[in-house]
């Protein structure tokens, strides 16, 4: 038995899910925890758990409401036929990264304009599961996700709320310090339930190393791999970053439609940051779309959803690869740094014979299409920078219904960046309804 109180009242019975409401702002709220079984009614073995803080009132968050009213309807979705499949991805700031601001300097704070009671995780991660929720997504794709946070918060939070999913951490290994990954969620109204060995955690640098691997390239029709094996031949430095230096990871999973039994291959990732690397995130990303072509043919050519931070702009040659198939050896921005690149000073090496090659994808592997047909003015801001980095895409025999509209930058003028009092993240939410066939 778990019953619920604010000061005392008692506001909930036997629900192990509570959400504040109005009237308990500024109480603090406490759970009764009673085990029972038959014969034995738990008296005397009750536990109690009473929060550190008073609940704080909801915010206005702009990014919901006026701005997405039509996204905040409820939704029945045991009672439609065929009604849309609603798509949500979102860098949700991992606190590892935001929280490094509480102990630096003023001079280099990467959030200095964001008050520090407001960047804290007790503050923005509620005000990230109300996002989410007030979705009502059926496949939400989440990106800079704390592993405690998922642990703690996001995975027992959705899971009573009717979701299913699962957690991959980037970093090459538990002494890399990094704490942080990817996660996929899915509403089990919508989906059959996911066996825990169907998802699927792939590395980048397990995917380069089978991928490049002598017997894998004879059989393969991506022949762009062939030059991809030549070039990392040439380049030892470049060969090295991608099979040993990122963390980075992809995620697929394949759910199944309750109704319907049919399948989609759902993937998510979050690619390399670095400003100088955009050969590197082309590159991953064509083996990133050569393993979703994989479990595309092996589950009946099913089609596919991709989300994910790229940290790639629109007219970048990641998103060429993405949406045009091609991306050109003379494309200056992707090759620019391919012989000046270095992960580590002086690690380069001379590199003046290195040639660019032409990256495409093979007619074997499907087209994709953005949900947002006009990129939004920007996904991510930053005092430095702003810029769409962000996805949804989907095989082309899905079609958008609609997206979810996106800030402007007049409406940031009053905000100067992100994350602030109002906002979460240093990234907004995309939102998109899809229809299959």
């Amino acid at each position: 038995k778990i019953v619920w109180f604010a000061d005392g009242e008692k506001v909930c019975h036997d629900n192990h899910c509570y959400t504040p409401t109005k009237s308990d702002v500024g109480k603090v709220l406490t759970v009764v925890v009673t085990p029972m079984r038959p014969g034995h009614d738990g008296k005397g073995c009750e536990e109690a758990y009473q929060f550190k803080r008073r609940v704080d009132a909801l915010p206005p968050m702009p990014i919901l409401s006026p701005l997405r009213d039509e996204f905040l309807v409820h939704r029945d979705r045991l009672q439609e036929d065929k009604q849309p499949l609603r798509v949500v991805s979102y860098n949700i700031l991992a606190d590892q990264n935001a929280s490094r601001d509480v102990t630096r300097d003023a001079d280099d704070m990467i959030y200095s304009h964001c008050k520090l009671d407001d960047i804290i995780k007790w503050r923005r991660h509620p005000l990230i599961v109300h996002e989410i929720l007030q979705y009502q997504g059926d496949i939400v794709c989440l990106q800079e996700v704390d592993r405690d946070v998922f642990d703690g918060l996001l995975q027992p939070c959705l899971k009573a709320h009717g979701y299913q999913g699962y957690y991959s951490e980037k970093g090459l290994d538990d002494a890399s310090g990094i704490r942080e990954g990817c996660a996929i969620f899915w509403s089990l109204d919508v989906f059959e339930s996911v066996r825990l060995p169907d998802m699927k955690t792939h590395t980048f640098r397990e995917m380069f190393q089978d991928f490049m691997c002598d017997e894998r390239l004879h059989k393969t029709e991506w022949t762009t791999l062939h030059d991809v094996s030549k070039l990392l031949e040439e380049h030892d430095h470049l060969k090295h970053v991608l099979f040993n230096k990122l963390g980075h990871v992809l995620q697929t999973v394949v759910l199944t439609d309750k109704r319907s039994k049919e399948k989609i291959v759902v993937a998510n990732t979050h690619l390399f940051y670095h400003p100088h690397a955009a050969h590197v995130k082309c590159l991953k990303m064509l083996i990133a779309c050569r393993q979703l072509e994989i479990e595309h043919i092996e589950n009946e050519l099913s089609p596919i959803i991709f989300c994910g931070d790229y940290n790639s702009t629109p007219d970048s040659g990641v998103m060429q690869l993405l949406l045009n198939r091609f991306v050109d050896s003379g494309d200056e921005e992707t090759w620019k740094h391919l012989c000046t690149y270095e992960w580590e000073e002086g690690a380069g090496g001379d590199l003046k014979h290195v040639s660019s090659i032409d990256v495409e994808y093979p007619p074997s592997f499907p087209q994709l299409i953005s949900a947002y047909d006009k990129a939004p003015d920007f996904t991510h801001f930053i005092e430095c920078f702003a810029a769409t980095l962000d996805y949804i895409l989907a095989s082309s025999n899905f079609e958008v219904v609609r997206s979810a509209s996106t800030l402007s930058f007049d409406d940031m003028k009053e905000h100067v960046a992100m994350p602030n009092e109002f906002m979460a993240s240093d990234h907004i939410s995309l939102v998109a309804d899809l229809s299959f066939g």
